[in-house]
């Protein structure tokens, strides 16, 4: 569909649309200014981005990628001031194990 197929309410929304990009402000400004509802901005705009008349604002080198890894590394401070480190990975029993001699240390 190009935008000459618009019907004239989607020419409405449309044109407006075009007015805030042009301008360089943001849908909640523009509707402020204009007494428009800010949603019907946004819905409006992401039928025309469906459509394909309009493409989306938020462009790929917007995000970044984020990989989420498990550490082996822990790091417990018990009440007698003692610190113990894991770096590797034990099983419950060891750790267990290892935390009660250490809370037994003066």
């Amino acid at each position: 569909m190009a935008d000459d197929e618009l019907t004239e309410r989607e020419r409405y929304w449309f044109d407006h649309l075009k007015a805030a990009q042009e301008r360089n402000i943001t849908l909640v400004e523009y509707a402020a200014e204009q007494g428009l509802k800010v949603k019907e901005l946004y819905n409006r705009k992401s039928r025309f981005i469906k459509k394909g008349l309009m493409r989306s604002s938020v462009v790929a080198k917007d995000f970044v990628s984020v990989r989420k890894e498990m550490s082996s590394h822990c790091c417990v401070l018990l009440a007698n001031g003692v610190r113990v480190e894991f770096g590797s990975s034990l099983t419950d029993r060891v750790i267990r194990e290892i935390l009660i001699s250490a809370s037994r240390l003066p």
